[in-house]
């Protein structure tokens, strides 16, 4: 049985890059690669998430780096379109070019309609490395970035250290829920 084909061009049709609009953005390294926390990397994707919101390309709510993704949630700037602020996010963290590892060719991404709630994107993005059992509710998570807590709410209720409280874990399988339309 053929292996499905991949239509990335499907996904670039109806794409619609609108300043100052809120998008929630995964990217996905090839072939789901886990490398993206490795220090070194993580350390330099902070940085490329930091340089692309004190540049103006994007006025970034939250990000998160997974081992094989990235989520990112953010405000378009004026400069650039959703398609050149991923692909220079994706240059800039492969150290153009430099990296021994790939990204996939295309992105997810979503655009916030009005009537979605920005902080449930932030709590989806935020409590993603716990749902995933990647470090336990008393740590922190490392390579999560958000320049500006005071635009969360639920931040204000994390425990000592930065970390999430054990009821949060049900919250966000709700809030996923609801975001990604799973039953």
């Amino acid at each position: 049985m053929p292996l499905p084909v991949r239509k990335d061009a499907d996904l670039r049709l109806g794409r619609v890059s609108l300043p100052g609009a809120n998008y929630f953005v995964t990217a996905c390294t090839a072939a789901r690669a886990p490398v993206l926390t490795e220090p070194a990397t993580a350390s330099r994707l902070l940085r490329t998430l930091a340089d692309l919101h004190s540049g103006g390309d994007v006025a970034f709510h939250a990000a998160t780096i997974m081992p094989d993704h990235v989520h990112m949630l953010f405000a378009l700037g004026g400069r650039l379109g959703l398609a050149q602020v991923v692909a220079k996010f994706k240059a800039l963290a492969r150290d153009h070019g430099h990296a021994n590892w790939h990204w996939q060719e295309n992105m997810f991404e979503h655009q916030l309609r009005t009537r979605e709630s920005i902080e449930d994107y932030g709590f989806y993005v935020f409590m993603n490395p716990y749902r995933a059992g990647l470090c336990a509710l008393d740590v922190c998570w490392p390579w999560w970035f958000c320049p500006d807590p005071s635009s969360f709410r639920f931040l204000s209720g994390l425990g000592p250290g930065g970390t999430p409280q054990d009821s949060w874990l049900t919250e966000a399988e709700r809030i996923e829920s609801r975001i990604t339309g799973a039953k």
